[in-house]
């Protein structure tokens, strides 16, 4: 193409194969937006989606599935693993209904799933960027009746529709690590208005191409045009650590609101390298009443100890010690990101002082790993009272000053079999603390906790 064409998945296999062949693409000249192949292939396959899901502790989101005709719930829904426009979808009944169909059984062709009422049907369509939702247009469909399977219906009325934040943070939690044009198609259940999502759509659905408004339709494509420009701006710039970390090139923090009313925020930080693509699949597990909790996003770096090597972390790293000591750290880039973390403690304690007069000081930081070190050199140096510091699987930064900000609480959440951050050396790290007059509550170090632990150990530190 000439000028650069935007090529856009139509069906999902061609996000596949788009995903498969996007360098040589983008050598002939294609503009792109995608991810992956196996990250698109686990949303647009409807079995691996539930596999996915399993994995991410997410199956509440889907319909019931059922392994076999013989353990299912009738009426119920059967429809093909790779279908696209509900073209092989249909309601059966019975076992032997089932049968015809998928003579040898469901396989890794066929998907047997609960049927869930409601005469109205959601789709929302997606401009994702590295797992953020940068634009959702919703459409809904009201069929009239509880019980039908897309697109066997007719005289379906046809509205916009604003999916709400919970519905985002749902389908955010599905998105890690994609980027591309993606589409849900879901309802809501009676009662409790949870999601029941059928499918995920990687390319560009109906609903966008036919029935969002075309002035919404026309913005959702600029948007996507802005998104290149950007990264044809800074294409061929060489980010060295003095490059990255400034506040114009950090991310959007993933933000998890409160359960009822807002009380208190948690700044919390993610470990080395990891980024925040775990947290988003877990995000339920750190929702707590009264408590939001904002996740930054490490900058990409080129880490000095790893040979140059680019990777997410809070700062650069200009040695590795292997967990028998502590790496050294570039100051540098330390100081840069302890000048947006001090911002981002600025901007919530605006935010809670407008929920109500004096719940300024109602603002934690914490982290696991790397972020744990960085948000405690943020705390002891932060200029305002903070509420308290909660760190897991971490340790104090040796340039971390000693001795002033003691009127907080600090909890270390440690590990007997951490084979990084090492119990023998950051004991003894922690106890200059102590020394120095801090407040510090050591959990531990905890029996069979490593340092590859889980998300749902990690939130439970968090929400203790």
């Amino acid at each position: 193409p000439h000028g650069g064409c935007w090529l856009l998945p139509a069906s999902d296999d061609a996000s596949v194969q788009i995903a498969q062949r996007q360098g040589a693409l983008r050598r002939l000249g294609w503009r792109l937006l995608t991810s992956e192949a196996e990250v698109v292939l686990r949303l647009g396959n409807k079995a691996m989606l539930r596999d996915y899901a399993e994995q991410s502790s997410l199956l509440e989101f889907l319909p019931t599935h059922f392994d076999s005709a013989e353990s299912a719930t009738y009426p119920c829904i059967l429809k093909s693993a790779t279908g696209e426009f509900g073209k092989e979808n249909q309601i059966v009944n019975s076992k032997e209904e089932v049968l015809q169909v998928a003579a040898e059984g469901l396989g890794a062709q066929w998907v047997l799933q609960e049927l869930v009422p409601g005469h109205v049907e959601y789709s929302v369509s997606l401009l994702v960027k590295e797992g953020r939702i940068l634009l959702a247009l919703g459409t809904s469909y009201d069929c009239g009746r509880e019980i039908f399977v897309w697109p066997h219906v007719r005289n379906v009325k046809v509205c916009p529709y604003t999916a709400s934040d919970d519905e985002l943070a749902v389908m955010s939690s599905f998105l890690a690590e994609y980027s591309g044009i993606c589409n849900f198609n879901y309802k809501l259940r009676a009662g409790n208005r949870k999601m029941g999502i059928f499918e995920v759509n990687t390319r560009v659905g109906g609903d966008l191409a036919c029935d969002v408004p075309r002035d919404e339709a026309k913005r959702f494509f600029e948007l996507l045009d802005t998104l290149l420009e950007g990264a044809a701006s800074s294409a061929g710039r060489s980010p060295c650590a003095g490059q990255v970390g400034t506040r114009g090139e950090w991310d959007d923090p993933l933000v998890i609101e409160p359960l009822g009313v807002h009380k208190y925020t948690l700044v919390y930080l993610h470990p080395f390298r990891i980024g925040l693509r775990d947290y988003v699949r877990k995000l339920g597990l750190f929702r707590t009443e009264g408590l939001r909790v904002v996740m930054p996003h490490a900058p990409k770096r080129h880490i000095t100890c790893l040979g140059g090597q680019e990777q997410r972390s809070w700062y650069d790293y200009l040695s590795d010690e292997n967990g028998d000591g502590e790496d050294e750290v570039d100051e540098a880039t330390l100081a840069e990101t302890r000048d947006y973390l001090s911002g981002l403690l600025d901007a919530e304690r605006t935010r809670l002082r407008e929920v109500a007069e004096g719940y300024d000081d109602r603002v934690l930081i914490g982290g696991c790993s790397q972020g744990c070190g960085v948000a405690l050199d943020v705390a002891l140096r932060y200029p305002s009272r903070l509420m308290g510091f909660v760190g897991v699987l971490g340790h104090p930064l040796s340039v971390t000053p000693r001795g002033q900000n003691l009127e907080f609480p600090l909890h270390f959440f440690n590990g007997a079999n951490d084979k990084v951050m090492r119990w023998q050396w950051v004991e003894p790290m922690i106890a200059a603390l102590t020394q120095s007059g801090h407040r510090t509550v050591v959990h531990g170090p905890l029996r069979g906790v490593h340092h590859g632990m889980q998300r749902d150990f990690e939130a439970t530190c968090v929400r203790t």
